[in-house]
């Protein structure tokens, strides 16, 4: 294990030294020394701010910490928790999206605000909770915290623009020293689209184990809304900066009988070249994503890195466009649920574990590949999919005890339809559909299919 994390560390260190880069326009100063120091107790008080609510709110036991206990973590060998999903996959990477901002609200770069978060997840794991420090939080905390707060420290940027009074909720930090230093960060890129979508439809859903006779179908009504964000151009962009290309993607759906779905996507480029070609153009970059989706039935979420192509061909004479994606990734934190485990969780909504229920899931490492395509005309509307396949295998020494994982596997795939119906407002439908294999080692695998129909509607709010 300490082979593994000590070539972890070394790969972070190589990619921060090939990609680091100056401020883009020459209109923010360099981060000086007293910056650092500034973001260092902005960590702090984060690390104290969430322990008093815990210890004192919610009197948690985990937040009871002593001089004993912070020695004890020093000691101690580093294990895979077992918090629920939540916690580990939506609580960590915000706690790491503010360690990240109070770098970057005072100045420092895309790198060099990873490392404050870096730092501030190994104060928080060694010294601000009496539970062992955990090996996936440390990997979690950093990283996914690093690019949901780039995304929204450039969101806010934005945003102060419009709404100076409220775009302090996206990024506290930003807010904050702001209005302490008086002082703005600059960025390169902008958003270029915002896209909220309003969708209602059925929902059917398949699960079963392989040695058993018992399985489970569902079907359901449910509705919500889509934010959708493109930030940056993405034909034959070339960065100036870590980020200054991404999309984002968050959608809730409720049903009855407490049903709910979560899906979420942040995709970035740390790096892009524009290409040219006689009749197109193209994106060439490394990207970083963090993206999962979280139901009553099932949970995963995969952090990967990888290569990723964009293609656009514009036809002038029929007023179209052609646009395909194409990317592999490595996946270095994925999670997948285990339907036998899950299906059994029950959670005591007024007990010890009704915030925090316990893991249901394998931490994972594998690879990704996925591929999308937009064909779009303005009389005949847009005709969209993608499709995304992932195989990943456990972490050694992070399964469940109640049911070791072995391998997973996991298809994705999108369809859809959309019409402009006036300059805000379209009309879609759409349909996609999952299909997740969990192996196990004592040999039972379990099966999960789910596919979801929609009609939408989408206001779009677009840069002219």
């Amino acid at each position: 294990m300490k082979k593994i994390f000590a070539a972890f560390v070394i790969f972070l260190f190589f990619v921060a030294g090939l990609f680091a880069q100056s401020e883009p326009n020459g209109e923010s100063e360099s981060a000086s020394v007293k910056d650092v120091v500034i973001s260092a107790g902005d960590v702090c008080l984060v690390n104290m701010i969430f322990n008093s609510c815990a210890r004192i709110v919610l009197e948690e036991e985990y937040s009871q910490t002593t001089l004993s206990t912070m020695k004890e973590n020093l000691k101690n060998r580093w294990v895979w928790d077992k918090d629920g999903y939540f916690m580990n996959q939506f609580g960590h990477p915000y706690q790491g999206s503010l360690y990240y901002g109070a770098g970057r609200s005072n100045g420092l770069d895309f790198w060099q605000s990873f490392f404050i978060a870096a730092g501030g997840s190994f104060l928080w794991e060694e010294f601000g909770e009496t539970t062992t420090p955990s090996v996936n939080d440390i990997i979690t905390t950093p990283i996914c915290g690093a690019i949901v707060g780039e995304t929204l420290h450039r969101l806010y940027l934005d945003a102060n623009e419009l709404f100076p009074a409220l775009a302090w909720l996206l990024s506290p930090a930003d807010g904050l020293n702001s209005a302490i230093k008086n002082k703005r960060t600059y960025v390169s890129g902008r958003t270029e689209e915002i896209d909220f979508i309003f969708h209602g439809g059925m929902d059917h859903s398949f699960s079963e184990v392989s040695d058993s006779l018992d399985s489970e179908h569902k079907k359901k009504s449910a509705g919500g809304c889509d934010f959708h964000i493109q930030y940056g151009v993405q034909d034959a962009h070339t960065s100036k900066e870590p980020f200054d290309l991404f999309t984002a993607d968050l959608d809730l759906t409720v049903s009855s009988k407490r049903y709910y779905n979560i899906d979420f996507l942040i995709d970035g480029f740390l790096y892009s070249q524009g290409l040219y070609f006689e009749n197109s153009e193209g994106t060439l970059g490394v990207n970083l994503m963090y993206d999962g989706k979280k139901t009553k039935d099932v949970a995963f979420s995969n952090a990967a890195v990888g290569v990723k192509y964009i293609g656009t061909k514009k036809t002038s004479d029929f007023d179209g466009i052609f646009r395909f994606s194409a990317q592999i990734d490595g996946i270095f934190m994925g999670t997948r649920s285990l339907y036998p485990v899950m299906n059994n969780v029950k959670v005591n909504f007024s007990g010890p574990d009704k915030l925090n229920p316990p893991r249901y899931y394998d931490f994972t490492y594998g690879i990704l590949a996925k591929a999308g395509f937009l064909l779009g005309n303005s009389f005949f509307g847009t005709l969209y999919g993608d499709v995304e396949s992932s195989f990943v295998l456990p972490y050694p020494s992070s399964e469940l005890e109640e049911a070791e994982g072995e391998k997973h596997f996991l298809i994705q795939t999108k369809l859809g339809y959309e019409h402009k119906i006036a300059k805000h407002f379209t009309l879609g439908l759409r349909d996609s559909f999952i299909y997740k294999v969990d192996c196990l080692k004592n040999g039972i695998d379990s099966t999960q299919k789910f596919n979801t129909a929609q009609i939408y509607v989408k206001i779009v709010f677009a840069r002219d």
